[in-house]
């Protein structure tokens, strides 16, 4: 492997771990979202209400903030290979079984489950990329991470309702399971992140280096914010929009062009980050025309305006997404980015968790959606307040003081 590696440390492999972090996110989100398209489906056939329809977005998050510490603190230490593999099968497996429920309750723990295998993948691609990239492309090499969970809404939106037609929603959650189970093999066999124990390091050191800074703190409080209004979205939109009338395929096609605005942002955001620097004031605009838009996205009632409305709204809301994670892994620093990630992660899923069932209650109460877009524009108002005190990394958290680092491959 010392040959790939160029003069200023960094191997040419770094593409390849990016090819791979790309797709085992994307293909998290995928099995995540697979779910709110198949609401209008599923939910008549196993009698079940909203509440029930929201609790399964809530059930899978259940387990993955679950997992987040623990798998952050397993990569900071021994890597990540093993820990994402394994992830990726137990996430496939389970998401393969919600072909074969026929109550709440099977589904509702098989979602935990899903959960359970999906929580590693945030702690574990971003220790990869802090290894694998210098700083100068850590914003770009984000972006690019960042975008795969629109991806994987953007696929869940247009390959469920396909996958629903040609085999059944029963087909489409197996369809989804055995891909994942498959790219957890490969994930296995082909990352070559550092794997050797770390006996050097306190097992709960990232835990103080976390919670002794004030800035990691602000920025996960920010990103549940953030996740507030982007899970109530991804969550709801599709029953909305069946409920003014149009058919699974056309509100499919609505959240299709807001994932493409979330596939596009992260990557353009974090290229420019790279290129200007103001990670901070790129998160703040981005949630401050995301809270607007979220009201006028609730406001729509024509498919057309829906779908141009969604694309913009879909593109900055992702736009901020990039930064959280990675402004986060240079306060820690790359020796304890996998953990305070983790740490981070399970903060900003808690609004994930919590979100989707507290809004399906509004809607079950109200009879409508009008009330949720609003509680829905809150997080990211509340977002700003706790952005705005930040101060910019160290050149010694960033990896710019003294040149740009090695990389051990």
């Amino acid at each position: 492997m010392n040959s790939q590696v160029q003069k200023d440390g960094y191997s040419q492999y770094r593409w390849v771990i990016m090819a791979l972090m790309f797709a085992s996110f994307m293909l998290t989100f995928l099995a995540r979202f697979a779910w709110p398209p198949l609401i209008p489906v599923v939910v008549p056939v196993l009698k079940m209400n909203m509440s029930q329809a929201g609790a399964y977005m809530t059930a899978f998050y259940i387990g993955y903030v679950i997992t987040q510490v623990p798998a952050g603190m397993l990569a900071d230490r021994f890597g990540v290979r093993t820990i994402l593999g394994v992830s990726l099968v137990i996430e496939g497996l389970s998401t393969w079984g919600m072909g074969s429920i026929s109550s709440f309750d099977t589904g509702f723990a098989l979602r935990i489950a899903t959960g359970l295998g999906a929580g590693a993948m945030m702690a574990c691609c971003a220790r990869a990329l802090m290894e694998w990239f210098p700083p100068r492309e850590r914003g770009t090499a984000f972006g690019l991470l960042l975008a795969a969970p629109s991806g994987g809404l953007l696929l869940a939106n247009f390959i469920v309702p396909l996958l629903n037609a040609a085999f059944n929603w029963q087909g489409a959650f197996q369809g989804i399971g055995i891909a994942t189970v498959v790219l957890g093999i490969l994930i296995y066999c082909l990352v070559k992140t550092s794997d050797e124990p770390k006996g050097e390091k306190s097992f709960f050191g990232g835990f103080k280096v976390f919670f002794s800074n004030r800035n990691t703190v602000l920025v996960a409080i920010a990103g549940f914010c953030l996740m507030w209004m982007e899970l109530g979205l991804a969550t709801w939109a599709n029953a909305y929009i069946k409920k003014l009338g149009f058919s699974v395929q056309e509100a499919g096609m609505v959240l299709i062009w807001y994932s493409v605005g979330g596939v596009i942002a992260p990557v353009v955001s974090g290229w420019i980050s790279d290129k200007l620097g103001n990670r901070k004031n790129i998160v703040i605009a981005a949630y401050a025309i995301s809270a607007l838009l979220t009201i006028y996205f609730g406001s729509q009632t024509t498919l057309s305006m829906l779908n141009i409305v969604g694309f913009i709204y879909g593109f900055c809301s992702y736009a901020a997404n990039p930064h959280l994670s990675l402004m986060v892994s240079e306060f820690a620093g790359k020796e304890w980015a996998a953990t305070a990630n983790g740490i981070t992660n399970f903060i900003f899923q808690l609004a994930s968790m919590i979100g989707p069932l507290v809004l399906g209650g509004v809607i079950d109460l109200t009879g409508n959606f009008s009330t949720v877009w609003y509680m829905m524009a809150v997080g990211p108002v509340v977002g700003i307040l706790m952005l705005w005190p930040l101060r910019p990394p160290s050149a010694e958290q960033t990896g710019l003081a003294g040149g740009v680092g090695k990389s051990s491959k």
